[in-house]
């Protein structure tokens, strides 16, 4: 941390600059994380008080929390009918090991949809499917093979979908039940996906916020029971 010099700060905000920082306070950042770096001199821990704070004193750390949020729909005029950046989740599927994890109800007809975007928020495609169909535009137009079928529960169902290296999967319970390796044009365009919304979805359906590898829009931030509590 490096001080302004006083030639560049008015005078009535000197007193202010001046005053000794022993100690940042969060609030309203739930859901959130931070990374902590020590100092080179330890600190003596401020007195404490009925607000958590984090001191200069602290070990590196990274506090993650996954949190289970709606997957509200884009299709509104709210989001620009998926045309809004502010309404998507950033996470680079092509390098996450993690994927895409989201729970809702699967049906024979209806399509589980999300919209796949590049890192500037222009709409590269979708991914569709339900027990019947299997679909990534331009792309993959298939039947759902049995076993996907039989995997799901009775009511809603926890999946994953996954772009790691261009294979587009589906997995229920750890198990890979659908598999397709992207090639050529298709491998170049999905390769670009950086981000992601949902379509067609209610908020009463639900994906896995992971900290450590999502960002979101602030349409995530300042709904209820979203991102922020």
């Amino acid at each position: 941390y490096q001080r302004a010099s006083t030639g560049d700060v008015p005078e009535d905000c000197r007193a202010l600059g001046d005053a000794p920082i022993d100690r940042i306070i969060f609030r309203h950042m739930a859901g959130f994380y931070i990374r902590g770096i020590p100092g080179e001199k330890e600190t003596s821990p401020p007195p404490e008080d009925s607000t958590t704070s984090i001191t200069a004193s602290i070990t590196p750390a990274l506090i993650v929390i996954d949190k289970e949020v709606p997957t509200c729909n884009c299709w509104t005029a709210e989001c620009n009918y998926c045309n809004n950046v502010e309404c998507t989740v950033q996470q680079d599927l092509i390098t996450s090991n993690r994927g895409l994890q989201v729970t809702t109800q699967l049906k024979w007809k209806k399509l589980n949809t999300i919209v796949l975007y590049d890192q500037d928020g222009k709409s590269i495609g979708h991914f569709r499917w339900s027990l019947s169909a299997i679909y990534l535009t331009g792309c993959i137009g298939c039947r759902a093979p049995r076993a996907l079928k039989r995997a799901r529960a009775e009511g809603k169902t926890t999946w994953v979908f996954s772009l790691k290296d261009s294979v587009v999967q589906i997995k229920i319970n750890g198990e890979v039940l659908y598999e397709l390796k992207l090639v050529g044009e298709c491998k170049e365009v999905y390769g670009r996906v950086r981000r992601y919304a949902f379509h067609g979805m209610t908020c009463e359906d639900t994906f896995l916020f992971v900290p450590s590898e999502m960002d979101t829009g602030l349409f995530w931030e300042t709904k209820p029971n979203m991102i922020a509590d």
